[in-house]
């Protein structure tokens, strides 16, 4: 086992990326804290991962927008386990995609804030949590989720984008600052790629661009020619989460830029048939 002794908190872990990684973290051996806001979900996949790790989980509701629940989470983590070895910063969401110009000043106003509140606000204060720890420790590596936008620009989510655009560029600062600490600290930063999950199906669509149907059968075109397979993506996450790791700053893809090349390519062709 990979990760045997390891502590982890994984936050937004009861769904999607971070439930994923979360599984493959106690799979190697690790014992891990689960967290989301949701308190009902929490308990639903802790009682999932108790079946087969048995007391190697636990779970904590978290909300990563207030500090207050980070410090609760930080404090259960430690008292269980003994330490925080690993954080990684997943909890994110998206509420809308279209063209900016379809979204009145009051919408983008209170999307930006939750979106980048959670997504940008909450990863930093997320490792602002841990940090204490980790220089205790004298030992920590962190896991930032960027993604989406990030590296380069994405049509019709402009406000998610600016958020994991935030995550990358706090993500290399900081891990410049761990390269001059006489810590053995590490933050490496994960863009899945494009996966499956309810980040893109549980948003609102302006119905005056595009209507439900023909976003669904678009994203089903895209879910068939470009999709990363969920766990092959979130495999790449464990070099960089044990002892062994020396990178900092680095950039852990989840997926093949030639198979996206590809899909894409092959996305157009099937678009340009709906026409």
């Amino acid at each position: 086992m990979k990760m045997k002794n390891e502590t982890a908190i994984v936050t937004g872990s009861t769904s999607g990326i971070g439930k994923k990684i979360a599984e493959l973290f106690l799979r190697e051996g690790a014992r891990v804290a689960i967290c989301s806001r949701n308190e009902e979900k929490v308990n639903q996949t802790l009682a999932e991962f108790k079946e087969e790790f048995g007391d190697s989980v636990i779970g904590v509701p978290c909300d990563v927008s207030d500090p207050a629940a980070l410090k609760v989470l930080v404090d259960k983590t430690v008292e269980a386990f003994g330490s925080v070895r690993i954080l990684v910063a997943n909890a994110g969401f998206n509420l809308i995609y279209g063209p900016f110009e379809y979204f009145a000043l009051e919408k983008v106003n209170s999307v930006a804030k939750a979106v980048i509140g959670t997504n940008l606000i909450g990863l930093i204060d997320s490792v602002a949590a841990v940090l204490p720890q980790m220089k205790k420790q004298g030992y920590g590596r962190i896991i930032t989720l960027a993604g989406g936008g990030a590296d380069r620009p994405l049509e019709h989510m402009t406000i998610y984008s600016a958020s994991k655009g935030g995550v990358l560029a706090f993500s290399k600062c900081l891990a410049k600052e761990f390269k001059q600490s006489g810590d053995d600290l590490k933050l490496n930063i994960f863009l899945p790629g494009m996966i499956d999950t309810n980040l893109a199906t549980n948003i609102q669509i302006p119905e005056d661009w595009k209507d439900r149907e023909t976003y669904d059968r678009e994203y089903e075109i895209i879910r068939n020619n470009v999709m990363t397979d969920l766990e092959e993506s979130c495999l790449k996450v464990i070099p960089f989460a044990t002892p062994l790791c020396k990178k900092n700053g680095t950039l852990i893809k989840g997926f093949k830029l030639t198979k996206l090349i590809k899909g894409f390519r092959q996305v157009a062709k099937e678009m340009k048939k709906m026409e």
